[in-house]
């Protein structure tokens, strides 16, 4: 039953466009976390302020069980996320 619940919460328009790497907003992040909390998914959620060089970004880790984690990278801004691996 969660599968099936994590599945659906997944496959919603904002989870893709985030898959995507698109900007959103931060209006629909919080719909997305809404979600979550919504759904009983466990998640932790991490904010970095953006700099010169980097853009401000979130960082999103959704617990689908306790050896599986999915962690997704949302830029606030154009550019380069704070959490993104250096090149």
């Amino acid at each position: 039953m969660f599968d099936n619940l994590i599945s659906s919460v997944l496959s919603g328009t904002l989870f893709r466009k985030v898959l995507n790497n698109e900007q959103i907003t931060l209006f629909e992040f919080n719909f997305i976390t809404s979600v979550l909390i919504n759904s009983n998914i466990p998640f932790d959620t991490s904010f970095a302020s953006g700099t010169r060089k980097d853009a401000a970004s979130l960082q999103l880790t959704i617990h689908i069980n306790p050896s599986t984690t999915l962690v997704l990278v949302v830029s606030l801004e154009p550019g380069a996320s704070v959490f993104a691996p250096s090149p």
